[in-house]
């Protein structure tokens, strides 16, 4: 049966939190207006979720958004390495292995993992992978692994919150997710390297004449094509390995955003790609009602 009920939980939820601005004077908590401020892809399907499960997946999202904005502002590379954002990755290992430190996203996080305790294995992969990327991912198996364990890691996350425990289904959820951070950068690789990341692997800058430090000072127009050629070839990969998806209805949205990835990877260009459209929305309400990923 299609859930209709859900589809329009999730219309409701999404104009009352839009009406707020940030969302808190429209009953989003403080990880709900992080996720939909942050991540609205992430956020959109979220919603799908039934409510007890919703405001954990929220959690997940803002924790996720926290381990990204640590590897942020890392341009001085050969002055300071990755320390910086090693050390901010670590003190979020620190919270989900019980520690007491002091941020907004933390006691929700703590709350998610209090109700869920497989969670913390997978957020602290989340952290594993965005070490990774800090350290310097040395080829494409270090980069897919990297793309499973965050961007996966986070899918799984919010399905394990949902109650998932089937682990073919985890892995093809975890697939999705990669697929979606895949597409991801290739939308806004422009935006990620001017930021200050690097997640990309060293092997493949090298096959371009290009370095991590050399990209953040900007690469010439055009040199960076042939990477995105490759990102939408390993996203696609990711997508083939991770269908068929057949999810009961209470956590089928932590695959929703595989429904994107497709629509991203699908595109002759993904560069420069416009906002989220009707047809997105449309594309993954369609997919929440049939149970089609």
């Amino acid at each position: 049966m299609m859930d209709i009920a859900a589809v329009d939980t999730a219309i409701r939820a999404e104009r009352d939190a839009g009406a707020g601005g940030d969302g808190l004077s429209h009953g989003l908590s403080l990880c709900g207006a992080i996720a939909r401020r942050s991540d609205p892809d992430r956020f959109f399907c979220a919603l799908f979720l039934p409510e007890p499960v919703r405001e954990d997946a929220f959690s997940v999202i803002a924790f996720n958004h926290e381990s990204v904005r640590a590897l942020t502002g890392m341009q001085s590379w050969s002055v300071a390495g990755p320390m910086a954002g090693l050390i901010r990755l670590q003190w979020w290992r620190e919270i989900i292995e019980g520690a007491a430190h002091p941020h907004e996203v933390a006691p929700g996080l703590r709350a998610a993992l209090a109700r869920a305790p497989a969670l913390r294995r997978t957020l602290l992969r989340i952290l594993d992978a965005r070490e990774a990327e800090a350290e310097g991912l040395t080829d494409w198996p270090s980069w897919r692994a990297a793309m499973r364990g965050g961007a996966g890691g986070v899918q799984v996350a919010i399905a394990q919150r949902a109650g998932l425990g089937d682990p073919v289904a985890l892995q093809r959820i975890e697939a999705l997710g990669a697929a979606y951070g895949a597409g991801g950068l290739l939308r806004h690789l422009d935006i990620v390297l001017a930021a200050g990341r690097c997640p990309l692997p060293d092997t493949a800058l090298q096959a371009i004449g290009l370095s991590r430090e050399a990209l953040r000072n900007g690469a010439p127009p055009g040199l960076l094509d042939p990477l995105r050629v490759r990102l939408r070839e390993e996203g696609r990969a990711f997508l083939a390995q991770a269908l068929p998806v057949r999810l009961r209805r209470d956590s089928r949205a932590a695959a929703l955003p595989g429904v994107l990835a497709r629509r991203d990877l699908a595109r002759p260009d993904g560069r420069r790609a416009a906002g989220r459209g009707l047809g997105d929305r449309l594309a993954v309400m369609a997919a929440m009602l049939s149970g089609r990923i």
